[in-house]
């Protein structure tokens, strides 16, 4: 049996962060190009989102078009009522591909 190394190991979620209002807005973005740089498909947590503005959205939306320009598929582990209205609200929809809410159709 071959012997898996940690780049085999699937890539734990990226959690985002409770408050992704602007002043968060340039971690959050380091954090997001970091994932990038992996090369790897990305998991993103944002269950624990309580806050959430334009400029975090628009980070969000940005990594979203570089992840789909590089061909790495974005997953999402878990999404916060606050983290969905937002995307709702500015109808980002199709670049901030978010999962189905459970009992959705």
């Amino acid at each position: 049996m071959a012997k898996k190394s940690s780049k085999d190991a699937p890539r734990a979620p990226l959690a985002l962060d409770a408050d992704l209002r602007i002043g968060a807005a340039p971690a959050l973005r380091e954090a997001l190009l970091g994932a990038l740089a992996a090369g790897e498909a990305i998991q993103l947590d944002g269950k624990a989102v309580t806050q959430i503005d334009t400029a975090g959205l628009q980070v969000l939306a940005a990594f979203s078009r570089d992840a789909r320009a590089a061909g790495l598929p974005v997953a999402w582990t878990g999404v916060s009522d606050p983290l969905r209205r937002g995307v709702s609200v500015l109808g980002l929809h199709a670049l901030i591909e978010l999962p189905a809410e459970a009992g959705v159709n």
